[in-house]
C-alpha cells in the first residue's frame, strides 16, 4: 500500500480554508460612530434659518435688514466661543433659505430660495463674529444647505406625540407617560 502513511485527506480538505477569526466586539461600528461624532460636531456651526428676524423699532415699524433673534444670537456666542477654542475646525454655515415667495408664480407659495436673503443673512453673521473677536470670519462663513435633514410632517408630529405623552418605550415622566 503506497501512499497510505502519507495521511487520508480527501479533495475538499486541499480546498478548505480556515476561517477568518472573528473581530473585537465594536471594531466594526468604530468608524461609523466617529464619523457621527464628527458630523454633530459640524452641525453646532449652522445657524438656522428660524434664528433670523427683521429689524423692528420700538414701535413695531420695520427697519431695512435683518438681525439674529435671541436664541440666534446665544448659538452665535457658542460658536465663537468654541472658534477661539478650536480655531475653524469646522465652516460656520447660514442655512440656505427656502420659505420666500415669489413672484410670476401662480401661488406665490414661500417655498423658494432666495439667494439675497442668505447674503443678507451671512453678512449679518459676518459681521456679529467679527465683533466678538474672529478675525478670519469672512473666509469661515458660507451658505449651505443645513447638514441634517427636516422632519417630515408625520415624523414631526409623531415625535412631538412621543414627547408630550411618552411613549411605551420608557418615554415621557415616570418611565410609561402620563396614562
Amino acid at each position: 500500500m503506497v501512499g497510505m502513511g502519507t495521511g487520508c485527506r480527501s479533495a475538499a480538505s486541499l480546498f478548505h480554508v480556515p476561517p477568518v477569526p472573528p473581530q473585537m466586539l465594536g471594531t466594526t461600528v468604530d468608524q461609523m460612530m466617529e464619523q457621527q461624532e464628527v458630523n454633530a460636531e459640524a452641525s453646532k456651526y449652522v445657524i438656522y434659518q428660524h434664528e433670523f428676524e427683521l429689524n423692528e423699532f420700538g414701535d413695531n415699524t420695520k427697519a431695512p435688514g435683518l438681525r439674529l433673534n435671541p436664541y440666534g444670537e446665544d448659538h452665535l456666542k457658542r460658536i465663537a466661543a468654541n472658534l477661539r477654542e478650536h480655531g475653524g475646525v469646522f465652516p460656520v454655515v447660514v442655512e440656505r433659505s427656502q420659505t420666500s415667495s415669489r413672484e410670476g408664480t401662480e401661488f406665490k407659495f414661500p417655498v423658494h430660495y432666495n439667494a439675497e436673503l442668505d447674503l443678507k443673512r451671512r453678512t449679518v453673521v459676518v459681521a456679529a463674529l467679527e465683533e466678538m473677536g474672529i478675525g478670519d470670519a469672512d473666509n469661515l462663513v458660507v451658505v449651505a444647505p443645513a447638514f441634517a435633514q427636516p422632519y417630515t410632517s408625520v415624523e414631526a408630529q409623531g415625535a412631538y406625540l412621543q414627547g408630550i405623552l411618552g411613549g411605551g418605550g420608557g418615554g415621557g415622566f415616570g418611565g410609561g407617560g402620563i396614562f
